[in-house]
């Protein structure tokens, strides 16, 4: 945890009441973590492996993930289907977090977990503007 991004501005306590609440999803090559059109509301933090992001399962992937990366946070935060397959390269371990996760977390370590995805969300739309209006 000390090597991910999100934890960053975590003390050592708060990465452990993290880690004590944490589940850890562990998916094999090939295996689809987030199924496009799923409802499931959780977001994944990627401790090793990698995993691709398509669009649709069979079609190339528009971006990767790598050890420290977020993912599923728009499901998480929105509430709304699932817009594209996430699908591990190979063997990964993941964190995965759900609403009953972060609301077990004292509210300093919840608010800085929400810190982390607004950051992430507003990365994603600085970056869409660039390429749009470039």
């Amino acid at each position: 945890m000390n090597k991910v991004p999100l934890f960053l501005q975590f003390s050592l306590s708060e990465r452990t009441q993290f880690a004590q609440c944490a589940d850890i999803f562990v998916a094999s090559a090939d295996e689809a973590i987030i199924e496009k059109g799923g409802t499931d509301t959780c977001f994944y933090i990627m401790l090793s492996g990698s995993a691709k992001v398509c669009p649709d399962k069979n079609k190339q992937p528009v971006a990767q993930i790598s050890p420290g990366g977020i993912f599923g946070e728009v499901g998480f935060a929105l509430n709304r289907p699932r817009s594209t397959w996430v699908i591990a390269n190979q063997l990964s371990a993941l964190i995965r977090v759900d609403h009953t996760l972060l609301n077990n977390l004292d509210s300093s370590v919840r608010e800085k977990v929400k810190d982390q995805i607004i950051l992430k969300l507003a990365n994603i739309i600085e970056d869409f503007n660039s390429r749009t209006y470039q």
